[in-house]
């Protein structure tokens, strides 16, 4: 039985280095998937569980579970469609064909775009040729940028599956109007993401940071959800940006403990990582009573 599927079955497993692993039935477990990387911002992947440590409201707990395996991607990747990626379109058909190369086995993603209209891809797969149908016959811009109601929806499309769900995000703009029939504002993203667990990616496009109000929005749900954000400038090379969520989303930690009683209440997580300039990024709180298996 893998990891992953271990924890999904409500079971918990536990080792130290000179051990086989052991299993623990009906027990709730807090799953984080942590980033981390060194003063130059290289990812670091090789760490042993010794070097981690997580705070739950303050107070150290046992990590019970740990894998720095490749972890497989469940992802809504949410293309920017509106007028003003126009003159950048073929650049976006491009760079999304080259994150579809780079998915393997045991990945899955779901394309979706907002402009004129929120449309999601009814399909949440791995098969790499209907996501390339999807990226040269589906995107088409026009409109406003409804990056609110996008995001909530997207995230809504991931409800149903269990372990990491994560959302990325391509925009050159903040949002601005709303399509009718699709809820959603900065409020209800931020709310969703945290409490149900979801970890948010944003790739900004030219000016989408240039705005005060935009920068620390993101950088607000970036950093609650334990996600990332790229700033992309026009001769960037954005198949690279892609490539590199890729990875990142790949080759993070996997993290997980028992909690005590549950009491409803959201809890403040903190990762920490020793070792000289590592940083580690992760999700900032959970709530108790509800378990969050990868």
């Amino acid at each position: 039985m893998t990891l992953a599927l271990a924890l999904a079955a409500g079971i918990v497993l536990a080792a130290s280095p000179s051990q086989q692993p052991t299993f623990r039935t009906g027990v709730q477990t807090v799953a984080i998937h942590a980033t981390v990387s060194d003063a130059e911002g290289r990812l670091v992947t090789d760490l042993p569980r010794e070097r981690f440590q997580v705070l739950d409201n303050g107070k150290p707990v046992e990590i019970t579970t740990f894998s720095n395996e490749d972890q497989p991607l469940t992802a809504a990747l949410l293309l920017d469609m509106s007028s003003s990626m126009y003159p950048s379109l073929l650049r976006v058909r491009e760079s999304t064909l080259r994150f579809i190369e780079a998915l393997r086995s045991g990945d899955r993603v779901r394309i979706g775009t907002f402009g004129d209209e929120i449309a999601l891809s009814p399909l949440l797969t791995g098969d790499k040729a209907e996501l390339t149908r999807i990226a040269r016959e589906e995107l088409w811009p026009g409109g406003s940028t409804p990056l609110w109601g996008a995001m909530y929806a997207a995230m809504g499309s991931l409800a149903q599956e269990t372990g990491r769900r994560v959302v990325v995000v391509l925009s050159d703009g903040m949002s601005s109007g709303s399509v009718p029939g699709w809820p959603g504002d900065f409020g209800d993203v931020r709310k969703r993401a945290t409490t149900d667990g979801y970890m948010l990616y944003v790739i900004g496009m030219e000016g989408l940071f240039q705005s005060d109000d935009a920068a620390r929005e993101f950088q607000e749900l970036i950093e609650e959800t334990g996600g990332g954000r790229f700033t992309v400038k026009r001769t960037d090379d954005l198949k690279a940006t892609f490539v590199r969520v890729v990875e990142e989303l790949r080759r993070q930690y996997l993290l997980g403990f028992s909690p005590g009683a549950g009491d409803g209440r959201t809890h403040r997580l903190v990762v920490k990582v020793s070792g000289d300039g590592l940083k580690a990024r992760a999700r900032r709180s959970y709530v108790a009573g509800r378990a969050t298996p990868p």
